[in-house]
């Protein structure tokens, strides 16, 4: 297969223009920096041209020209700007480039322009570009491209704009032969747009990609470029779903240029048939899909059918009016004639499209043109034209060879310097890496150092804690035991002092009474009363178990209730925790009788391997434990408290309505 019957990508690179100056898609990314304003509200009228399905409506120019010039007249300029540009991209994108609204726009660029912010009349440059885009001056192209480059880049339209600029001048570049600045000023456009959300706008920079390095025969590359646009288009399908046929035609085209023809020719099999089925309306693809499935039916002999297909297309090429998709069909057409014998009827107007292509550099355009006509030589067997026309073809290989070999030589020496970049960069991290390693370092052991220094102060603090607690416990302990030893000492005096001279006073009287004695009696039961809660008596012979039972005894029949005693106990305690014990149950005691207006109380005392358990209850009308203690007056709860921790214990006291129970857990030593 000859390098004629391959399509050239010119309608395809026109057809990409179609993704930018078409509708911005959104697309989430966590990369995204600026996203489009959707907030902004246009009239009834703007919004209405805006709509590209609008264009071809028959009062569609002239509802823009009275819509315009009623602006223009009313000093309104930004509404007038806006609805221009609305339909200044539409124009662009369906290639319709009339003398009429060039004349206009060139008007307000040179009239009122300057009356409105830049950002919003980066259009006349966009429209004057794509205007000698089409007319295939890209050095014009480029100029008015470059004005827009110039905007400082602070929002989401700045940002798309440039990036959208610095694309279409790398396209520029790619047709004039110099791959080196298309690439860069494509990685420009990458870099500019993917500070944007706008996915439309990647896929077509991703589409570049694969073209400019299709121009470089770099055809891994290609298609690493064109897998990525397909992902984003396929990701926006439901939005646009165009775009995923033109990743589609480019895929079909660098498995043409690369002669891979068992992947080329089962793809537009299935592409042109997905298309059909569509329902899409888009002329330029439509054009580009039905030219590639027009080469694989002449390839297959299917020359009837092929016929077919080229009159299908044919209104449609006229209805684009472009000069990229008219040399399209012409070459077409010509191949179709030389694959049914008939030849081309005008070579010289093939000729003569050949010198232009030379001036600006594109190589590869005039490569496939000789490669026509050289095909169409043999099929007419003028092999003196042959041989020249395979001599121009040559050379065209070679000047392809040669500007890629230069470009090459840039390329390589780029990527040298970026590795020695990199590398100097590289070089430079691992400094940085070490030297916040070492601060880090010494950052963690300045922090282990003052962890580990307040770690100290603060066992410092609570030894000292400790020892002050312990001081405090063993000073109240030992105030309980004098406490107690007074106490004692009283209770003896009382009972073995007062109480003996009292009697010895009733036996010795001379005159006695009953009511004397009665007296006596009651004052020496008094004193003995006295005694006993001032110190049990005996309490040091008879123990803990027996005082107790001694003291719910006095406590019944003294206050007439009942209280019973349970106490499963070893005496495994010393004395002076014992007596701690006793004053616990006789405060607690003592509480319910002038408190609780209880019927019944119970004491408890059980033992096990560790612990000695002590519960206090009643069935009174119990308190609020809170409130109570924190009662100025709650002596008696707080004694209760306190003798339990200095003997090494705890208490925990619980009441409502149905009485109070006390509990004490003292430790075994």
């Amino acid at each position: 297969m000859f390098v004629n019957n391959k399509i050239s990508i010119g309608l395809l690179m026109a057809l990409i223009s179609v993704i930018f100056l078409g509708s911005c898609q959104q697309y989430k990314d966590q990369s995204i920096i600026y996203k489009k304003d959707h907030s902004q509200q246009f009239d009834s009228i703007t919004t209405w041209l805006e709509e590209p399905n609008n264009y071809h409506q028959e009062n569609y120019q002239t509802t823009f020209y009275k819509y315009y010039n009623q602006k223009i007249r009313e000093k309104n300029y930004k509404d007038a700007a806006k609805a221009m540009e609305f339909v200044s991209l539409n124009n662009s994108g369906f290639f319709y480039f009339d003398q009429l609204f060039l004349e206009t726009l060139t008007s307000f660029a040179t009239l009122y322009k300057d009356k409105v912010a830049p950002i919003n009349s980066t259009f006349v440059y966009t429209y004057l570009g794509d205007y000698y885009y089409d007319k295939g001056d890209f050095t014009k192209a480029i100029e008015n491209y470059r004005q827009i480059t110039l905007l400082e880049a602070t929002d989401y339209l700045s940002y798309y704009r440039i990036g959208d600029s610095y694309r279409t001048i790398s396209t520029c570049y790619f047709w004039m032969g110099n791959q080196k600045l298309a690439l860069e000023n494509n990685f420009k456009a990458l870099e500019y747009i993917s500070k944007t959300d706008n996915i439309s706008a990647l896929l077509g920079i991703h589409l570049n990609s694969s073209n400019i390095y299709m121009g470089s025969n770099d055809a891994d590359n290609a298609i690493r470029s064109i897998n990525a646009a397909l992902k984003y288009a396929v990701l926006n399908r439901k939005v646009n779903q165009t775009n995923v046929f033109i990743c589609l035609f480019n895929k079909i085209n660098i498995y043409d240029h690369t002669k891979q023809f068992d992947k080329m020719y089962p793809l537009i099999d299935s592409t042109y048939r997905a298309f059909k089925q569509s329902g899409l309306n888009d002329t330029s693809i439509k054009v580009s899909l039905a030219s590639y499935h027009n080469v694989k039916l002449l390839d297959e002999g299917k020359f009837e059918d092929a016929k077919l297909v080229l009159d299908e297309i044919r209104p449609e090429i006229i209805a684009l009016d472009s000069k990229i998709a008219n040399l399209e069909y012409d070459v077409m057409l010509a191949t179709y004639e030389i694959k049914v014998n008939r030849g081309i009827k005008d070579t010289q107007f093939i000729e003569n499209m050949i010198p232009g292509f030379l001036e600006k550099r594109n190589f590869s355009k005039a490569r496939d043109f000789y490669a026509t006509l050289l095909n169409d030589a043999i099929a007419k067997k003028n092999f003196e034209k042959a041989l020249d026309y395979r001599t121009d073809f040559e050379m065209m290989k070679d000047s392809i060879g040669k500007e890629e070999m230069v470009n090459k030589v840039v390329e390589l020496n780029a990527q040298y310097q970026t590795e020695k970049k990199e590398q100097q960069i590289a070089f430079q991290q691992k400094s940085l890496i070490n030297k916040n390693t070492t601060i880090a370092l010494l950052f963690s052991a300045l922090i282990v150092f003052v962890l580990l220094v307040l770690a100290v102060i603060l066992r410092q603090k609570q030894r000292k804690l400790k020892v002050e607690k312990a001081h405090a416990q063993m000073y109240t302990k030992q105030l309980l035991e004098k406490t107690e030893e007074e106490r004692k000492r009283i209770a003896s005096d009382l009972h073995d002092s007062v109480s003996h001279e009292l009697l010895s006073l009733k036996n010795s009287m001379e005159q006695k009474s009953s009511q004397t004695d009665q007296k006596i009696d009651s004052i020496i039961n008094d004193i003995r009363s006295i005694s006993r809660n001032l110190h049990p008596i005996m309490f040091d012979k008879v123990g803990l178990k027996a005082t107790i039972n001694q003291l719910v005894e006095r406590a019944q029949t003294t206050n007439g209730f009942m209280v019973t005693a349970e106490i499963d106990y070893q005496a495994t305690l010393s004395t002076s925790v014992e007596l701690q014990i006793y004053r616990i149950i006789q405060e607690a005691l003592s509480n319910i009788i002038k408190y609780a207006e209880a019927v019944a109380a119970k004491i408890s005392i059980t033992e096990d391997r560790n612990s000695i358990y002590i519960e206090i209850k009643d069935n009174g009308k119990g308190f609020d434990v809170n409130e109570v203690l924190n009662n100025s007056n709650s002596f008696g709860l707080h004694n209760i408290i306190e003798r339990s921790r200095v003997i090494g214990g705890s208490a925990k006291i619980y009441s409502d309505k149905k009485g109070t129970i006390i509990t004490v857990e003292i430790k075994k030593i």
